[in-house]
């Protein structure tokens, strides 16, 4: 078997006019990817911080009771399974620029509008429900468009740099907007916390508006063709019946819906069996941070080292096996925090290491006509499986306890990589076959 590095093909280095690169700008690939990035980062953090802020606001205004708070966060996620495949099938007929840029400017409109329905005394909390549906609707659309449009702005050979970049502000977004969020809603009200958020998405879509590259002409479906479910099943048979996606995307699907579970596990786990503080249980599942910043930094270095087909098994290995830390801490409360730190920063490196390969590697595998739904089809399985999780989690603590719980579930983890190490290998080196004999016809001299 092959084990390879990420080459770039000629398939997408020719579907933009890629921007060319200077010194100033080398560290973040070209000018361009660095308003990309820094509109990602500045999205991220206004949409992550939102999952806090919207529940605080619903229990501080409104006295929201337990189970109208748990209905409004998943107001904001639901949109997960109701938006993304038909979100990727819109997007690969469509140019994904003005796409994001709608989608930020979308957002900012809905959260304009609570400080605008509090300075009017008309805010309830239906409307809260409506502002979270509705900017969950477009935070999943802008995440379909995002991971289509970033192959227009950096050459394949770029792409795991892209990501890595992308995979850091993401990870840090997740770990801090929240407390940001807090900190804001805390400091100044619900309504200067959305000012805020409108303040981001404006500069979001400001910066990805001065973006110079320009995509490809998309060619537009003519009236009366292919319909919108017909283009979300092709979608999903081409993730089917290719083997390098069909494994990365029940891979992500398995491990989300049982990493999941051991969180929502471990927030139980940590209070009643630790004896932790919920603030202590929350800062040692930030400081995991470190294991996504030092994943970021290892990535380039490890996949030279190994090749892509090691570095995604030895990435998902550790990022599985890691949390088999925390049932098994003992000792004093700062030995247990050492160690369950422990635990999330190792597991903050194998999956940061996992995520920028195999984000890069669906990338390059997928058609740019048919990124968009590729990319749909995995975050409607893989991150529609979040949920499913903590609902697992929570059963499996009732049904077994949280110890034996915990067990069950990194068991579950660890038999879900046993099986992608076992299929990874030959569907990446078939799609390497397949690469290589496109590239040869490619090269073959044409008959005059």
């Amino acid at each position: 078997m092959t084990v390879s590095t990420l080459e770039a093909p000629e398939r997408h280095a020719d579907s933009a006019a890629l921007p060319r690169e200077n010194r100033a700008s080398k560290l973040l690939i070209n000018q361009d990817f660095t308003k990309f990035l820094l509109s990602q980062i500045v999205a991220q953090f206004a949409s992550k911080s939102l999952a806090v802020v919207l529940p605080l606001m619903a229990v501080i205004t409104f006295a929201a009771t337990p189970t109208q708070v748990g209905l409004l966060s998943a107001a904001q996620f639901f949109p997960v399974f109701v938006v993304t495949l038909f979100a990727g099938a819109w997007l690969d007929s469509r140019p994904r620029r003005p796409a994001l840029i709608a989608a930020y400017i979308g957002n900012a409109i809905l959260a304009a509008s609570l400080p605008l329905a509090t300075s009017l005394g008309l805010v309830h909390i239906y409307v809260l429900f409506f502002v979270a549906f509705g900017m969950g609707s477009l935070i999943a659309f802008s995440d379909v468009a995002y991971q289509a449009y970033i192959p227009n702005l950096v050459r394949n050979d770029q792409l795991v740099q892209a990501n890595s970049r992308l995979e850091i502000a993401f990870s840090l977004a997740m770990v801090s907007a929240p407390g940001l969020g807090g900190l804001l809603i805390g400091a100044f009200g619900g309504s200067t916390a959305m000012v805020a958020a409108v303040v981001a998405y404006v500069l979001a879509a400001l910066g990805v508006l001065t973006i110079r590259a320009r995509e490809k002409h998309v060619r537009l479906p003519a009236r009366g063709g292919e319909g919108t479910f017909k283009r979300i099943a092709e979608g999903m048979k081409f993730t089917a019946k290719m083997p390098l996606l069909r494994v990365l995307t029940l891979q992500g699907a398995w491990f989300n819906l049982f990493e999941q579970a051991v969180l929502t596990l471990y927030l139980l786990y940590g209070i009643r069996v630790l004896g932790f503080s919920p603030q202590l249980v929350g800062l040692t599942m930030s400081l995991g941070a470190i294991g996504v910043l030092s994943g970021s930094a290892v990535a380039r270095l490890i996949g030279d080292k190994l090749g892509t087909t090691r570095v995604l098994i030895l990435g998902m290995g550790v990022a599985s096996l890691a949390p088999v830390i925390i049932p098994f801490a003992a000792g004093s409360q700062a030995v247990l925090i050492v160690l369950t730190t422990l635990s999330f920063t190792i597991y903050g490196v194998g999956m940061t290491v996992f995520n920028i390969y195999g984000i890069s590697l669906r990338q390059r595998a997928t058609p740019d006509g048919m990124l968009a739904r590729v990319s749909a089809t995995y975050r409607f399985l893989a991150f529609g499986a979040i949920g499913v999780g903590g609902i697992v989690g929570g059963l499996a603590g009732d049904w077994l306890g949280l110890r034996p719980a915990m067990f069950f579930c990194i068991i579950a983890l660890a038999a879900g990589w046993l099986v992608f190490a076992r299929f990874l290998p030959s569907a990446l080196s078939r799609f390497e076959e397949s690469e290589r004999a496109a590239e040869a016809a490619r090269n073959e001299p044409q008959p005059v």
